[in-house]
């Protein structure tokens, strides 16, 4: 890949984040998504929605600045409740000019939030994703892309496509993921996260039978910190290796930082991709009065309106 962009002048981060409750403000009556509208919990507005929105364009064009004013050429986005949320970020908001495609189903989860994946069309072809889906419970699925890098300049200068059986060099397996969370208990929820990891794994297992030297990301909120047991035991099993920052984290619970929202690669991406960063502008940030420090400013802090991003703070990894 590093190659590629150094003979083209194209150049890639990769961008991932948890939106904590990016709705609209309509009642759908297969979700429980009732919290977020005008006479729900939250007071939900067209107004609010929008503050959000500008915020999430905000902070994405925010991280391409500190990489040279590249934006980002594939971003991984959680806690996404439906398609109109994501043209509404796409279309209406300054990330129009890039013309992000957008890889997006609805999800079988109980509160209608699904994972994302938004590619830039002038550097990144997409050549063919699915769905990874548990069986066991609802939950959100696993978002799986293949792409390649170069996107456009890519397509023209290639005659192989998604049916071949010959890789392409600059070709990368994303997975875009958002475990179940601790609600309830760590140990209580702990066999729904490990749950997924099988469905992952068995998924992985047969793209890197087929493709042993596959270049492969996992992106996204695992709901776990890297020395968690199903993270550890992804790792090992997949060959992974664990790309995030070793220190701090990208949620603050009762005073600690966690690194919950991760990058795991394949050795043959790593040296390619990363490593990955916990991107904090200030304007994502606001004061810890209960613990000191900072901590992300959320949207909401009960049903009080906070006016801020998301709980979580984004990841970021650089193509190398």
């Amino acid at each position: 890949m590093a190659a590629l962009f150094a003979a083209t002048g194209l150049r890639a981060q990769i961008f991932c984040w948890n939106l904590e409750n990016y709705f609209d403000t309509r009642d759908d009556p297969a979700t429980a998504d009732d919290g977020f509208t005008p006479g729900g919990e939250y007071r939900w507005t067209r107004r609010k929605f929008i503050a959000k929105r500008n915020l999430i364009a905000k902070t994405i064009i925010a991280s391409g600045e500190c990489f040279g004013g590249e934006m980002p050429a594939l971003v991984g986005l959680c806690e996404v409740e439906n398609r109109y949320v994501l043209e509404s970020l796409v279309n209406d908001t300054p990330l129009a000019r890039l013309r992000y495609r957008i890889l997006h189903r609805d999800s079988p989860d109980p509160r209608g939030i699904d994972v994302v994946l938004l590619y830039d069309p002038a550097r990144v072809k997409q050549l063919s994703h699915g769905w990874i889906v548990v069986r066991d419970f609802a939950t959100r699925e696993i978002l799986y892309a293949k792409v390649v890098f170069g996107g456009e300049a890519a397509s023209r200068a290639s005659a192989l496509d998604s049916d071949s059986e010959t890789p392409l060099p600059d070709t990368l397996h994303v997975y875009v993921n958002h475990w179940p969370s601790k609600y309830g208990g760590a140990k209580a929820s702990k066999h729904k996260r490990e749950a997924v990891c099988d469905a992952l794994l068995a998924h992985l297992d047969s793209l890197q039978k087929a493709e042993p030297a596959a270049r492969i990301l996992l992106m996204g909120d695992f709901n776990d910190t890297p020395d968690a047991d199903v993270i550890i035991k992804l790792c090992r099993a997949a060959q992974l290796q664990n790309i995030s920052p070793k220190e701090g984290g990208t949620i603050k619970y009762k005073g600690q930082w966690e690194m919950i929202d991760q990058m795991l690669a394949s050795p043959s991406a790593v040296g390619k991709i990363g490593p990955a960063e916990v991107f904090r502008p200030d304007f994502l940030m606001e004061e810890d009065k209960s613990f000191l420090g900072v901590k992300p400013r959320r949207t909401n802090i009960g049903p009080r309106y906070n006016g801020g991003a998301s709980d979580h703070l984004p990841v970021i990894a650089n193509i190398l």
